[in-house]
């Protein structure tokens, strides 16, 4: 009888195109058996329902191939007692388990958990940093005069301010892992950056070379470039309101990656329609926005579609991360990427909540 775990892994009908990699089959064959559900669009709840249930009755674990539950249905007590084997469950969405897992009963029953949207955080940091400096520069403008056969002879136009990022005064809005990786890319830029997070300490922003903040009006009236990465939830929704968005001086860069659902849309295009500000964006609401949103046109703006994290690396990334976590816990080994319960709380929504 073979030793090596069970290990289950449900597919979406883009999971293969999207997910899946060459390395992620590697080192699943490496330590453990396979069991496939493919899961499509087709499929009633119930059916997808009944097929994981089968596979999971005599597996040890359970990793998804995509974003989010790929639509697994409520894994309840009573489905979770039906799977007594089952000791690892790895996913990404987010800390969006509990709306697909009786997490406390999971735990209970000695499942562990990872979550591997963090994978993707230099992706998007990356990303982010590029923007800061493309909108410190006019580069897309600019490279859109030449390529409409034009020129830019002179500087004598531009308006009296900050070009450059070294010794700039920054400010973070959020310090996860996407704002970590950019301190540490903004560290040799010699920048004074003050952060904006309630739920991390002081010692872990300076750790980083930054100084933690409570007023987030105040920090965005120092900012000369605010970089805002805060995720969605209940308690950050439209934190960027209209009295930040004021606060930022004359010819500040604005970059956002996060979600535009943080962002108070009506001061922000008010802002960027009087032209005293710049700014970078790749999220919006909705998405894509319409023809003829001034998302789409106006000068003074960046826009990107979206892709900070939306690669097929980020995405093999995260998926593959899954793969070697289980590696990681049938072997006896730390986590590196395991469930926090504070950020499931945090995230939680009111139905999951409710359950």
């Amino acid at each position: 009888m073979s030793t090596r775990p069970r290990i289950v892994v449900v597919w979406s009908r883009s999971s293969e195109s999207r997910h899946w990699s060459a390395e992620a089959d590697s080192t699943l064959a490496a330590f453990a058996d396979r069991i496939d559900v493919r899961v499509s669009p087709t499929d009633s709840p119930s059916v997808i329902a009944r097929a994981v249930d089968v596979a999971l009755a005599n597996a040890d674990g359970l990793v998804l191939c995509g974003w989010g539950s790929l639509g697994i249905g409520f894994l309840s007590a009573e489905r979770l007692a039906q799977a007594p084997r089952l000791r690892f469950i790895g996913s990404t969405c987010h800390y969006r388990q509990a709306e697909f897992v009786d997490v406390a009963t999971a735990h209970a029953h000695g499942i562990a958990f990872c979550e591997t949207a963090p994978v993707m955080s230099p992706w998007v940091a990356e990303y982010e940093f590029a923007l800061a400096l493309a909108a410190l520069r006019s580069i897309p403008q600019e490279h859109e005069i030449v390529g409409a056969g034009g020129w830019v002879h002179d500087f004598l136009n531009d308006p009296p301010w900050p070009d450059r990022l070294h010794k700039r005064r920054v400010g973070l809005a959020s310090f996860g892992e996407i704002h970590r990786h950019l301190a540490r890319f903004l560290a040799p830029f010699d920048v004074e950056m003050q952060v904006f997070d309630p739920y991390v300490p002081s010692e872990t922003i300076e750790s980083h070379g930054g100084t933690r903040v409570d007023d987030l009006v105040g920090m965005a009236s120092r900012s000369e470039i605010l970089f805002v990465a805060t995720p969605p939830n209940p308690t950050t929704l439209g934190l960027i309101d209209r009295r930040v968005i004021e606060a930022l001086p004359v010819g500040a860069v604005f970059v956002l990656v996060s979600r535009m659902a943080v962002v108070e849309q009506a001061p922000l295009l008010e802002r960027l329609r009087r032209g005293d500000l710049r700014a970078a964006i790749d999220v919006f609401e909705p998405e894509p926005p319409p023809a003829d949103s001034p998302y789409r046109h106006l000068p003074n703006l960046i826009h990107t579609p979206h892709r900070a994290g939306h690669t097929r690396g980020a995405h093999n990334g995260v998926f593959l991360a899954q793969c070697q976590e289980a590696q990681r816990f049938f072997a006896g080994e730390s986590l590196r990427y395991p469930l926090r319960p504070e950020m499931v709380a945090l995230f939680q929504s009111p139905v999951a909540a409710r359950r």
